[in-house]
């Protein structure tokens, strides 16, 4: 377990810096001149170039990635073109109302397909089964930007029931996180159902039975731990399409988390704060499918005596 977690742990460091240099060098030569942006329209090139060195972009590509790396070690991502502020407080102001939504989204998303995906697997043929793949179809084909739109149109303007975007409590996360739960839920209802299923033709589901144990007790609590194993695999997966939602959610209901930072960001050419909202949200998804790779070997034996 202990060489395993040290391997895994050296391969999670070596891609967040291999995407690091990868966002640094391709924001540089695809990006634009954020000089030329934040500079005057009809500026003279001696004040061109002042911004430049003001922005710490006229130095060569080389001398600029060994800066930024010796910074971030420090907790320094830069300062922000945009804003004249550290990107690390940018970052630490929106994070954590994106990590709520994100949050809020996955426990909703996991809560419906564990008791919807059980009721289904449970029953094929009853109204359980015919929810389950109703909801995954209609997940499957609405995108967040058109869920999100819909759910504006229906809740907020015409009932009046809910806010329609931005901040002001509770209420404010409703709709978005409804819209980033449709994204995800498709995929984790299946596999669950699917490997429910199969749980629950094994020896020692019948032997339950046999034992005269309560179905509700056989389902939920012996056949879910295991049949929960796959589904461990697909949230790992699911973190970066729930980051990638979760941006866009933010930019359709004005969500002030890391997606309209991000918006903003990309508009200004704002190569630190892109290149820290970038890292963050990578660094993020490693370091959940990590702990999902940690928490695999305490739960199935078998996957401890394979790795031993």
């Amino acid at each position: 377990m202990g060489s395993f977690a040290l391997r895994r742990t050296l391969q999670a460091i070596i891609i967040v810096v291999l995407i690091a240099v990868t966002v640094f060098i391709v924001l540089r030569l695809s990006a634009g001149d954020p000089a030329r942006i934040r500079a005057p329209v009809f500026a003279r090139p001696d004040v061109i170039e002042q911004y430049r060195r003001d922005f710490g972009i006229d130095r060569p590509l080389v001398e600029q990635l060994g800066s930024f790396f010796l910074n971030a070690l420090r907790g320094d991502l830069g300062q922000s073109f945009r804003f004249q502020a550290p990107v690390t407080d940018l970052i630490l102001q929106a994070l954590p109302k994106t990590l709520l939504l994100a949050g809020v989204s996955l426990l909703l998303s996991l809560t419906i397909a564990v008791v919807l995906g059980s009721l289904a697997a449970l029953k094929p043929r009853s109204v359980w089964a015919w929810l389950s793949s109703a909801i995954a179809a209609f997940g499957q084909s609405a995108p967040v930007f058109w869920s999100g739109a819909v759910l504006v149109l229906i809740f907020a303007v015409l009932l009046r029931w809910l806010p329609s975007g931005g901040f002001s409590g509770p209420s404010s996360l409703v709709l978005p996180a409804i819209a980033v739960t449709l994204s995800i839920l498709p995929t984790q209802l299946r596999v669950l159902r699917a490997s429910m299923q199969s749980v629950l033709k094994e020896e020692y589901i019948r032997t339950a039975h046999a034992f005269g144990i309560g179905q509700g007790r056989i389902t939920f609590v012996y056949a879910l731990k295991n049949a929960c194993l796959p589904l461990l695999t697909v949230i790992g997966v699911d973190i970066g399409y729930l980051l990638g939602g979760v941006i866009v959610a933010e930019v359709v209901f004005a969500f002030p988390g890391i997606g309209e930072l991000a918006l903003v960001a990309l508009n200004a050419r704002d190569y630190p704060l892109i290149q820290g909202i970038t890292i963050v949200t990578a660094t993020t998804f490693v370091i959940v499918n990590l702990l999902i790779d940690f928490l695999y070997t305490r739960i199935d034996p078998r996957i401890r005596m394979e790795r031993s």
